[in-house]
């Protein structure tokens, strides 16, 4: 049976047998995607619960952190997740709305690139609404003292007074919702990769705002 996780090695490779089913079709590989993402919002364990996201920064130099994905929308192909309106995303994203999303998960040796145009939501329902489903012991860094990336005369934890560790009671936390947004991204482009011993497995799906409009396999 072909090698899923651990280390390649030239022992692995003579011994292993063929990959049962290279040609999983491109339909199942896209439900199983949906549905590993739609498993890492519910599981802070899963390692598509903190993917990379890049945007390109207001000097052009390209931009990447990591973020937790906070809720997956299969039928409208949105990814979210939340941010502190004082940072450098929202600029970047008014100048360049497309952003990309780089998901891997080492067991299986699968790795998801994802970009879309992406939306920032401040004052709205929408951000209202993923504020309420915010715990308040993430609400505690949205009433940080200082902007993220600020420069410091010395180190800070930039947490409120009193809550290092501790979270705030929900009406404190209230406070924090005017340093609160939520960023989505509305997938046009889908790549899925698969390591394995005896053949990897690539494909893309692209849309438009009808739909699908391709599906490919392509070369690893």
């Amino acid at each position: 049976m072909a090698h899923r996780g651990g280390n390649f090695d030239d022992d692995d490779v003579m011994t292993a047998e063929p990959f049962a089913n290279p040609a999983r079709s491109l339909d199942e590989q896209l439900t199983e995607t949906w549905d590993q993402l739609a498993r890492a919002v519910l599981d802070g364990k899963h390692e598509w619960h903190l993917p990379v996201v890049s945007t390109i920064g207001l000097d052009g130099r390209p931009e990447a952190r990591s973020v937790v994905l906070r809720a997956v929308d299969p039928a409208a192909r949105i990814l979210t997740f939340n941010s502190d309106r004082r940072s450098r995303k929202q600029g970047e994203l008014e100048a360049n709305e497309f952003m990309a999303w780089t998901f891997y998960e080492r067991r299986d040796r699968v790795q998801l690139r994802i970009s879309g145009p992406t939306t920032v939501h401040v004052d709205d329902e929408i951000a209202d609404k993923a504020w309420l489903d915010t715990a308040l012991s993430s609400r505690r860094c949205y009433m940080a003292p200082h902007a993220p990336s600020s420069r410091l005369e010395s180190w800070n934890p930039n947490l409120p007074d009193g809550l290092l560790t501790s979270s705030p009671k929900q009406a404190a936390s209230e406070a924090g919702r005017a340093q609160f947004m939520t960023v989505r991204t509305r997938i046009d482009r889908l790549e899925r990769l698969e390591l394995h011993h005896d053949g990897h497995l690539r494909a893309c799906w692209r849309w438009d705002d009808q739909g699908l409009i391709d599906r490919s396999w392509m070369a690893p």
